[in-house]
């Protein structure tokens, strides 16, 4: 059962109640389960500043599905190892008295103890055979949740600046479970400046994003004929109808100011947007209809991967992409054996499409799979003879890719194996 507590509020030292678990059965409470992986469970936040944060309680977590009994106990509670087991005692006690009989049985009085929150998580997220990354994104999102709510909001701003690359969809979700948690626990303040986060990030995101289409126009302007169509083709989502928009607005804005030569130019542009776009997309239809008769064809067949290597030459990204979306549909479903089906397409049409790529974009997959610094400096003495300015070049441009999509790590360990590139070519220069 749920207790309050009443606690201090470190930086207005004003004093507050809060509801703690200390228990958290994963068959009974699901819910509570979730709570805690997503760093949600015990979750304060001071009605009269607004600084929040988890509490640092003790936590019994109790799977009688999988016999695990996990305890965390920070190192900073009890002045002695007697008192740490009594605490200890206390929950195995209260676990044991809420549960049936047929439950009650001798694992449970010695529970596996943690001192870390983060290796008592680790170890659920292990047991419970929960996909890690998924959970460290989540706990990356929650902790800009949480430094938000601890902070004032003019600070807010620089914030989001140094966390924009965590502001997607995914931090949104987070978000709204953190509401829908307020709303559970019925702390109106708490929504209050949940809401006050929302409103502050749309804000922070539509700003940038008219700041990132006004600097797109300026540079698109000095494109052009191919470098016109293959930098259309890589922000093609960018190109809506709120970038139209603007884009009309600024050509207005140029002829209201008497700038008829600039407001031209840009009329000139859109035009040229508008064809390369439509030129693009029609290509785009045709490959993703090849894409779906490739994928119908090979999965009719008796031997798919076989099938599919014997069509290797109609395998390119448009395939790739439709069996992501096939990929995440059956996820969405819930049918494991689809989804296990098409992610062995999917690994077979990745080893085929690097394999057809030139042998300086499979040194670059390469590098990008292998562990730096041993790895990849090994293939690169393997490959020394594609070790040159052309391929620094690339991995340029792929680097600059990897950021723009947000692939920062990725982004990062390329920029560490192109300096030992550029080292290799700087020292084979006669």
């Amino acid at each position: 059962m749920p207790k309050t507590a009443l606690v201090t509020c470190p930086r207005c030292r004003q004093k507050f109640t809060v509801v703690v678990h200390n228990l958290v059965d994963a068959s009974r409470n699901p819910e509570l389960r979730e709570l805690l992986i997503r760093g949600r469970l015990n979750l304060a936040v001071c009605p009269y500043c607004g600084a929040g944060g988890t509490l640092n309680v003790p936590i019994y977590y109790y799977n009688p599905e999988k016999e695990l009994a996990l305890v965390y106990l920070s190192a900073q509670v009890g002045t002695s190892d007697l008192e740490r087991q009594k605490i200890i005692g206390d929950l195995t006690n209260q676990l044991i008295n809420s549960i049936p009989q047929e439950e009650r049985k001798a694992y449970l009085l010695q529970p596996k103890v943690f001192i870390t929150f983060k290796s008592f998580l680790e170890e659920i997220i292990k047991a419970e055979d929960i996909p890690y990354e998924e959970i460290i994104a989540e706990e990356m999102r929650i902790g800009l949740v949480e430094a938000l709510l601890a902070s004032p909001q003019e600070e807010w701003n620089n914030i989001l600046e140094s966390n924009v690359y965590l502001l997607d969809p995914l931090f949104f979700r987070v978000l709204a479970g953190f509401v829908s948690e307020a709303y559970r626990r019925k702390e109106p303040e708490l929504i209050n400046k949940l809401e006050s986060i929302r409103k502050e990030v749309e804000g922070f995101l539509n700003r940038r994003m008219e700041e990132a289409r006004e600097t797109l126009i300026s540079e698109l302007l000095e494109l052009k004929g191919e470098e016109l169509e293959n930098a259309v083709a890589r922000i093609r989502p960018v190109l809506d109808y709120e970038f139209y928009r603007d884009l009309a607005e600024r050509i207005d804005r140029h002829e209201s100011e008497g700038k008829a030569e600039e407001a031209q130019r840009l009329r000139e542009l859109r035009d040229q947007l508008l064809d390369i776009t439509a030129r693009q997309d029609a290509e785009i239809r045709a490959a993703m209809t090849k894409a779906r008769d490739l994928l119908r064809d090979v999965w009719e067949s008796e031997d798919r991967l076989k099938t599919l290597e014997e069509r290797a030459e109609d395998v390119n990204m448009a395939f790739l992409e439709l069996l992501a979306a096939s990929m995440e549909w059956a996820k969405e479903q819930e049918d494991e054996e689809t989804f296990q089906a098409l992610a062995s397409l999917a690994e077979k049409a990745v080893e085929i499409i690097r394999r057809k790529a030139p042998p300086r974009v499979r040194l670059v997959n390469e590098l990008m799979d292998a562990s730096y610094p041993d790895e990849t400096k090994r293939l690169l003495e393997d490959n020394a003879s594609l070790v040159d300015k052309e391929l620094l070049s690339l991995m340029d441009e792929v680097t600059k890719d990897l950021e723009r999509e947000g692939y920062t790590e990725a982004a990062e360990h390329l920029a560490l194996v192109r300096r030992q590139a550029e080292g290799m070519v700087q020292s084979l220069a006669p």
